[in-house]
């Protein structure tokens, strides 16, 4: 396998068995030169084994398919990601196997195991199967709570111990980023930060190949589509007037400003919350409503009106607890207003003018035949499904040979439906084949994602930062190719692009200081760092760990969010497989009720089946779902659907790990002979 002059001068550090980062940018073939130091890894230490970590499940099987299939001739090549039924039998795979390619989730979780069989370890012993070499892609992801830094604070505490043969690290990026520093004293320290983080001895670049990259590499041309504001709007204004009757409605009309923002959207989730932990029904259900009408806005703002209609539409026909006077008020406001929303929304000429400048585009670069591909990026799943349908309804576009589709995350989001793994990666296919030549995406395919040369790239009215922008940037890659920001004139959305452009500029720089640090330097300030993240992660767990023994589990009561009925006590619930939350306790079945048809799942799991989603029997508010384990029923509860009370407050959480209470975990035995006593 050739490499190019630059790729060799990148891992030349690599080659020697020193950590290091691959800085290079989109296109130039990073991993092919992780292949290359994996091959030679494994030639000369016939029995060590190589990790490859992606933070992306659809990426385990391009890297495997794409990248690493060359050394299936010579070694054991193994792919393993969440959707495989391999995960459950990871430590035999890594066993049997010369390289492993696996989402870093799976990694942690093997490090963590108290099973002897299901464990790995970093560090050369008896036992557990050993790793010789990790290598982690788009490593500027390694910080913070991010699973790749607790793969690698498990390994700089080691290190710190004194613990030799750990694996070998190489990490691949194409930006680090600046870490949200802006100056360039912050953005040195970012760098050196993840350098620590990664333990890495050099980040490496093409310095004496420069030219040769920029030449194989080749820059899209930069513009921005800049379009006015609509001149009127009299959808989104009626849809103000109604969120100001609702404030008045629960006497709060301080909030009513920054309609239609992120700003607000924040007042709002947080007005909910407390809400919801005082026990005010009303103000919580107003802040529910409030929040949909704000997302409407937001809808309104990036593609049309009738989109943000159908958004507002769904939501009121959805089930709710019509015994609710506040649900009934304002099930009447929107029947009241809905017949002159839908009339405002059918109006054209009061269309979103960003929809008009994207048309330009598009029939601008698919003029001849379609030869072209690109991708529209924007922030939302709903947009991405709202620019398809805009396309498919827009008479001038049809004639274009533009083949559409959109490509979303694979998370669960209630916002709108998620894509399944095999979904996402037939649209891959289908776009690389070229059969589709157009995606409207979420930043899914910002990074990573080996999709073929673009020629024409557009960021719609999105603001993310200066790595997204790299990541964005790098997809356009066909000659003579355009990257477009298209926004509105003087907004935020403007200004953070032209942010985002210094700060590469900062990075960049920031990276040559760190290149060009004299060595002893560069060693002192890394392990300073590295002492510090392990003492402050070790205290941390600490803390967490003393926090979950705050209270009794007899002590603590789960309410329903929505109707604050008490359900059931903290004591009433184990833990599954370490991560679902059920509750045992027989009577609790009198206060749920199940609705219409089992939850479909893509995977399949090992001991378990999903069963139908539960709901409160007295106010329908949605709770979780049932699981079939081992052929027992059991109700998985979502811990943010539920206030819970604990001697000292009333608090509402976004996850089970920061309860105040031990949970023990499910006992199989226990369960069955408690049921059978009872039945007795």
């Amino acid at each position: 396998m050739e490499l190019r002059g630059y790729q060799r001068e990148a891992v030349a550090p690599a080659l020697r068995g020193r950590n290091s980062i691959v800085w290079l940018p989109t296109g130039a073939g990073k991993t092919r030169a992780a292949v290359h130091v994996c091959r030679q890894h494994l030639e000369n230490r016939r029995g060590g084994r190589v990790a490859v970590l992606v933070n992306k499940v659809h990426l385990v099987d391009q890297h495997a398919k794409k990248e690493f299939h060359v050394l299936q001739k010579d070694f054991r090549v193994t792919a393993i990601s969440g959707d495989t039924s391999q995960k459950s039998f990871f430590a035999i795979m890594v066993k049997e196997s010369d390289v492993v390619i696996c989402t870093a989730q799976i990694l942690q979780n093997a490090l963590a195991s108290g099973d002897e069989d299901m464990r790995v370890e970093l560090t050369v012993g008896v036992g557990p199967p050993v790793l010789l070499s990790l290598v982690i892609d788009e490593c500027h992801h390694t910080h913070k709570e991010a699973v790749y830094n607790k793969i690698m604070l498990n390994y700089l505490q080691r290190k710190l111990s004194g613990q030799q043969d750990l694996p070998q690290i190489l990490g691949l990026t194409a930006s680090p980023g600046t870490g949200g520093a802006t100056s360039f004293e912050g953005a040195v320290e970012h760098i050196l930060q993840i350098c620590a983080n990664l333990d890495t001895e050099k980040i490496t670049s093409a310095q004496e190949e420069l030219q040769h990259l920029k030449n194989h590499v080749p820059q899209p041309r930069k513009q921005y589509d800049l379009c006015q504001e609509r001149a009127q709007d009299p959808f989104g204004e009626r849809l103000k007037k109604v969120m100001r009757c609702i404030h008045q409605y629960m006497e709060t009309p301080s909030l009513s400003q920054d309609f239609g923002t992120q700003v607000y959207e924040q007042r709002i989730v947080e007005l909910e919350k407390r809400a919801a932990e005082t026990f005010c029904r009303k103000r919580r259900v107003c802040a529910l409503h409030l929040r949909k009408y704000n997302d409407a806005l937001l809808i309104n703002d990036t593609v049309r009106m009738i989109d943000a209609f159908q958004c507002l539409q769904q939501f009121y026909a959805a089930e709710r607890d019509m015994k609710d006077p506040t649900e009934q008020f304002l099930a009447a406001m929107f029947e009241e207003n809905r017949m002159t929303l839908q009339a405002l929304a059918g109006d054209r000429r009061y269309e979103n003018p960003r929809l008009g400048k994207l048309e330009e585009i598009l029939r601008e670069h698919f003029q001849p035949l379609g030869a072209s591909r690109g991708i529209v990026f924007t922030k939302t799943r709903q947009s991405a499904h709202s620019l398809l349908s805009w396309l498919q309804d827009t008479a001038a576009l049809n004639g274009q040979h533009i083949r559409a589709a959109v490509l979303t995350g694979a998370g669960y989001s209630n916002q709108t439906r998620h894509m399944t793994q095999n979904e996402q990666q037939d649209v891959i296919k289908q776009f690389r084949e070229g059969t589709l030549n157009l995606l409207f995406s979420t930043s899914v395919a910002e990074e990573g994602l080996d999709i073929p040369e673009c020629n024409v790239v557009v960021r719609y009215g999105l603001m993310t930062n200066e790595i997204a922008m790299v990541q964005a940037q790098g997809r356009a890659r066909a000659e003579n190719s355009v990257y477009s920001v298209l926004a509105k004139a003087n907004s935020r959305e403007v200004s953070r692009e032209l942010l985002n452009e210094n700060l590469v500029e900062l990075m960049e720089r920031a990276i040559r200081a760190v290149q060009a640090m004299p060595e002893q330097e560069y060693r002192l300030k890394i392990r300073e760092l590295q002492r510090v993240a392990v003492a402050s992660w070790l205290l941390k767990e600490a803390r967490i760990s003393e926090r979950r023994q705050l209270h009794d589990p007899d002590d603590v009561y789960l309410y329903c969010v929505n109707c604050h009925t008490a359900v059931c006590r903290g004591s009433d619930l184990r833990t599954v497989e370490g991560m679902h939350h059920v509750n045992v306790n027989p009577n609790f079945g009198l206060y749920y009720r199940v609705s219409s048809g089992k939850l479909q799942f893509q995977r399949t799991f090992k001991d378990w089946e999903p069963g139908c989603r539960i709901v409160c029997s007295g106010c329908s508010q949605d709770w979780g779902m049932e699981m079939i384990y081992r052929q027992v029923k059991l109700p998985i509860l979502c811990i943010k659907n539920f206030v819970v009370e604990t001697p000292a407050e009333k608090r509402r959480y976004k996850k089970w790990s920061a309860v105040t209470f031990p949970i023990k975990e499910f006992d199989y035995l226990e369960y069955c002979s408690s049921i059978h006593n009872q039945s007795f």
